[in-house]
């Protein structure tokens, strides 16, 4: 019963750990994901290009996520970007 026990303890000790790293995976690829406010540093509640110089992805698909063509894109054009974007 004792060894049932222990077998039980380790278990659950395994689980916690796997749960936090898988936890920490997603935390760590979240954050390399940058935020429409991060990137919008003159929070006049648009990325421009030049703004968006900050993330080479982003700069590189730029011009395809400005889909009316104002030169900046705006919270949904940016969600479209954040959607798409392959995992890191």
């Amino acid at each position: 019963m004792i060894r049932k026990q222990a077998t039980m303890i380790q278990t659950r000790v395994v689980l916690g750990a796997l749960i936090a790293l898988a936890g920490g995976a997603a935390l760590a690829a979240q954050s390399s994901q940058p935020s429409f406010d991060s990137l919008d540093k003159n929070s006049d509640g648009k990325v421009s290009l030049n703004e968006a110089a900050d993330n080479d992805a982003l700069f590189v698909a730029f011009k395809g996520l400005d889909t009316n063509k104002d030169g900046m894109l705006s919270r949904e054009e940016f969600a479209a970007f954040q959607r798409d974007k392959p995992p890191a």
